[in-house]
């Protein structure tokens, strides 16, 4: 019998469920086989047949066919007693669907979990509009798809239908069904067969049995019952041999008694040493004092200390994770006048390429090694820390600059997160704006994002157990303990989990998601417990990304100049990023040029200061994508810096998404902004393989909108249009416009990953 049309609805408050880049709902053909094969029609027709289609004015539609139409209603339009028997039994087939799906999943097979993922994602609707009866027949529409009305809370079909089943007999207990051959992903073949291992038992040798039979007065029986098959065992427990009882009675003193052995040996070092005159409390590879000094140690004589000079550093004794910053070392640079934070008793020294750092540290500890430490090595960057006095941070510079090899100094900045504090009269805002705003849901017709497109998120801390960053992390890293722990301190780092999840945030029905949430996050944590970040922890987590191969770089971290910058004049600002720290900008110049060289798009915040960008070194390069904020009128917010190095604007004032304890607030700053640019370029970045940085920036600025009323005012870009640069990437390269190419990508995809998974059994 011919289908016809059952359901037709506009789907611009729709979007349809992702599964590895490609929709749940063009799974049509593979889970109906799939279904009809192992429960039957009723099973295989309960889904509706589905169509997406282009209207007038580039609306799009969905349409869903079914046989018989003439006989279904919608479900608002049945009355009590039919709403139950829908209820009911949609209630059973969704049941026995979940619990084959789950089988799926834990089957050993490939192929066999991911459609037990695809069934989980099927059997999402948006609503009770979805369910349809007739005939004694339910069957769904909009199914694999998902309302952004109803994005706050989800709608979930199984705490649907129970209000309708007051009085349900719980069902017996399911038998082990053995799956049925399943499609292979992307086609409607069939794959083989899923069969349960069967296990025998390995006879008993002989041996073993004469050991039995010759210990049989020195055992006893225990009935041990399985309670699932009611099958009686006889389990032997052989009693203790006289060696056993010995060595049990014994063990617990020989333990005791060299303990005492132990402790005796350490009271003996311990008095030795000191009248010896004590320790020297020095341990180059893991103690580093906070404050070396000049002359350290004159608690010796200098006799003493010309007979034992302090030994020379050694490569090998340098720690490689960042030194974390001591508050009471922090102070402006002298003579800078903005008075920005540095770490004032220590400075970076990079290191020529065509020089080692073997050779720096020998002319260094030929000079000052019983004056200062080098504390920290970062061989990626050839960069060294150096730690001395606090007060001669000037003559250190000058110093280290005439050293052997170095090819600049800077100062370690203490940066923070780019936030302005939230005011009250944010809460009435419209929690999920900025998306509009950007045409974010009109991108999502084309691309959700891919799982292989990654964007790193330098920040503080992060909580990746947070509902909206479960399951979208890859290789996270913290940098301050060079281990993938990271953490957001109790609580009290909110910036990295806001950000990250303005980038990936999971579709899953509770607060609002990310921008690219089908692509995943790198969270690099260089953050320490008060939230402040040193250059070269920022530093070591870039080239980490790098070193990765992630696609986006998102920074939302920035400098901090004294209160009352922004009422200098324009020009001065100018020159103040023309002539101070120029060491640093410089720096940060060649890592953003190195990024372009690795093809990864580095987008990073303008700054929350009402300033001309160029004032902070880490801004003042036009490799990188800076972003301005803008407020939910797309009014240019008033703290957001500015210049000509910023290139596109996005919203920043009242964003709302996660933070840590699975919690959600507002959050305002050029912070939230970025993020946002960052998953708009992973979006562009999921249309294809070949797509490049270069290309994702020219669609990103080139398709921007110019802000209403904004004229020469305040240059902090156009606003970011989501779909305007998608369709301006598929424009220029035809290759993504044609969906079959695209199609035929996917499943080149998907077989290299399944060939990876296989490799790696």
């Amino acid at each position: 019998m011919k289908s016809r049309e059952l359901f037709k609805i506009k789907l611009e408050n729709y979007r349809p469920l992702l599964w590895y880049g490609d929709t749940v709902f063009g799974r049509y053909a593979s889970i109906k086989n799939l279904l009809g094969s192992q429960f039957g029609r009723e099973f295989a027709n309960v889904l509706a047949e589905p169509s997406v289609m282009d209207g007038e004015n580039g609306v799009r539609y969905g349409v869903w066919y079914a046989e018989n139409v003439e006989e279904y209603r919608s479900f608002d339009k049945l009355g009590p007693e039919e709403q139950e028997q829908a209820a009911n039994q949609l209630s059973g087939i969704l049941e026995k669907v979940t619990a084959f799906a789950d089988q799926l999943l834990q089957s050993g097979e490939t192929s066999h979990k991911q459609m037990g993922e695809i069934l989980h994602l099927a059997f999402r609707v948006p609503g009770y509009e979805s369910i349809y009866w007739g005939n004694g027949q339910v069957i769904l529409v909009l199914w694999g798809f998902v309302s952004d009305e109803l994005s706050k809370k989800s709608f979930s079909l199984r705490d649907a239908l129970s209000r309708f089943r007051p009085q349900v007999t719980p069902p017996e207990p399911p038998t082990k069904v053995t799956p049925p051959p399943v499609p292979e992903i992307g086609t409607t073949g069939i794959t083989g067969d899923v069969k349960e291992p069967v296990v025998t038992p390995p006879p008993i040798p002989e041996k073993n049995k004469e050991i039995n039979k010759n210990v049989e007065e020195h055992e006893k029986d225990i009935k041990i019952t399985d309670e699932t098959t009611t099958v009686t065992k006889d389990v032997k427990v052989k009693k203790a041999s006289r060696w056993r009882f010995w060595w049990g009675k014994w063990w617990k003193r020989l333990l005791w008694i060299l303990l005492a052995l132990l402790l005796l040996l350490l009271l003996f070092f311990l008095l030795n040493n000191s009248r010896c005159g004590g320790s020297t409390g020095r341990d180059e590879t893991t103690h580093i004092s906070t404050n070396p000094v000049p002359g350290r140690d004159q608690d010796r004589s200098g006799d003493r200390d010309r007979q034992n000079p302090v030994p020379p550093v050694r490569r090998e004794q340098i720690p490689e994770t960042p030194l974390p910053i001591n508050r009471d070392d922090v102070r402006p640079m002298p003579g800078d006048t903005l008075q920005r934070p540095i770490v004032g008793n220590r400075l970076n020294v990079i290191i020529n390429r065509d020089n080692t750092i073997e050779e720096f540290l020998e002319d260094f500890n030929a000079r000052y090694a019983d004056q200062a430490q080098v504390v920290y090595c970062d061989t990626l960057a050839n960069l060294l820390q150096v730690q001395f006095a606090t007060d001669d941070i000037v003559v250190w510079k000058e110093r280290l600059q005439k050293l052997t090899g170095v090819r600049m100094v800077f100062t370690e900045g203490v940066f923070g997160a780019e936030v302005i504090p939230d005011e009250p009269g944010f809460k009435d805002a419209d929690e999920s704006y900025y998306f509009k705003l950007i045409r974010a849901f009109q991108g999502w017709d084309v691309t959700m994002g891919r799982e292989d497109v990654v964007v790193a998120v330098i920040d503080n801390a992060f909580d990746l157990e947070h509902e909206e960053l479960k399951g979208q992390c890859v290789n996270p890293w913290n940098i301050m303990t060079n281990s993938p722990d990271v953490n957001t301190y109790g609580g009290t780092q909110r910036h990295g989990t806001h950000v990250a999840s303005l980038v990936v945030g999971a579709i899953n029905g509770v607060g609002v998601s990310g921008i690219a949430p089908g692509c995943k996050v790198m969270p690099i944590q260089v953050g320490v417990e008060d939230g402040s970040m040193p250059t070269s922890a920022i530093i070591k987590g870039f080239l980490y990304a790098l070193k990765q191969g992630v696609q986006v770089i998102s920074i939302s971290i920035g400098s901090n100049p004294r209160e009352g910058t922004d009422q200098l004049p324009w020009d001065v600002q100018e020159q103040i990023g023309q002539t101070t720290f120029v060491e640093e900008g410089m720096f940060w110049n060649e890592l953003y040029v190195y990024a372009e060289e690795c093809g990864v798009l580095v987008v990073e915040c303008a700054g929350n200061e009402n300033i001309l960008t160029v004032v902070d070194p880490m801004k003042r390069s036009d490799k990188v994508l800076y972003v301005g904020a803008v407020g939910v009128n797309a009014e240019p917010a008033w703290f957001s810096n500015f210049g000509k190095y910023v290139s596109i604007c996005a919203p920043g004032m009242s964003i709302y998404n996660a933070i840590p304890d699975n919690k959600y607030d507002f959050l305002q700053g050029t912070s939230m902004s970025t993020p946002i640019v960052a998953g708009a370029a992973a979006l562009l970045f999921s249309l294809g393989d070949d797509v490049k940085f270069t290309d994702v920036k020219e669609a990103l600025v080139k398709t921007a909108i110019p802000l209403p009323g904004n004229g020469v005012r305040k240059q902090i870009g156009n606003l970011l249009q989501v779909d305007k640069a998608m369709a301006y990437l598929q424009k220029n390269n035809p290759l993504l416009a044609d969906p079959c190419t695209r199609k035929i990508d996917s499943l080149e995809r998907e077989i290299e990953r399944l060939k990876k998974q296989l490799n790696q059994h």
